[in-house]
Formats: C-alpha cells, structure tokens, sequence
C-alpha cells in the first residue's frame, strides 16, 4: 500500500507516462533536544530505498532535510533530493502528514502506558501483599509442657 502515487511525466512533452508510489515511514524522536523532531524512510516504488530524512523545525515551522554527507571540503551535500519543485512539496507533504500520525501514535502510546501504571500502582495497593499476611499472636505458654 502506497502512501502516495505520483504521476511520471515527460519534461519535454508533458504526458504522463508512469506512475510511481511513494511508502513513508515516520519516527519521531520521544525527547528531542535539537531542532531535529524526528527522521523518516521513504520506499520509492517498492524498489528503492531512502533513509536518514530528518524533520526539523525550523523559523517557519517543520521542514523535511535530505540525508546529507560531508564532502572533502568540509561541505555538506544532499545524496538524496527531488529534482522538481513539484517533487519536493509532495515528498514534504507526505512525510509530515505521516509524522503527525506518528505523534498522535506517539501520545496515544504513552497515556495508554501511564493508565496502565495508574491501574497497576493502584490494584498493588488495594491487594494485600503476599507472604505478608497479619501474623497471629502465639498464645502465652503456661505450664511444663515443654
């Protein structure tokens, strides 16, 4: 199941030729102490793969980031990018879109999580502990019997 189909089109006539399906994989960073919010995998045309896209906010908001490597000058360079305007904002679109469900599966996670301690804490308290049963006193020994 593709989460975007794309249409392949010839530049330099315009008709569409193909498609091409688009599978996005979003994993939000639970704590994230930078500007970059989480990272995402795309499958393009279930063939290729493509890991290492970051989501970042930035001053405008959330951005998807190409996976980048340094180059012998010290800069850095896409090793994955959209070629066409058109690509760009579809790849961002879907990326994000799945992000945002994967925070809400997120959220979802960790009440469900929590409640399940809060049941947990409050039945261990309301039940009696075992082996720590109120232990009767002994009766009072009052005679030689032993």
């Amino acid at each position: 199941m593709s989460d975007l189909t794309l249409n392949k089109v010839n530049k330099e006539t315009g008709e569409i030729t193909g498609t091409m399906s688009l599978e996005v994989r979003a994993y939000p960073i639970p704590e994230p102490k930078g500007n970059t919010k989480g990272y995402a995998s795309v499958t393009i045309d279930g063939m290729f793969g493509v890991h290492g896209i970051s989501i970042v906010n930035g001053s405008n908001g959330l951005f998807v980031a190409m996976p980048q490597t340094r180059d012998a000058d010290k800069k850095y360079r896409d090793i994955f990018h959209p070629v066409t305007k058109e690509g760009r904002e579809a790849l961002q679109s879907v990326v994000l879109a799945k992000f945002g469900a994967a925070l809400d599966d997120m959220v979802v996670q960790r009440e469900s999580t929590v409640q399940k301690l809060r049941d947990a804490a409050a039945a261990a308290k309301a039940a009696p502990v075992a082996g720590k049963e109120p232990k009767e006193k002994a009766a009072k020994k009052t005679g030689p019997e032993h």
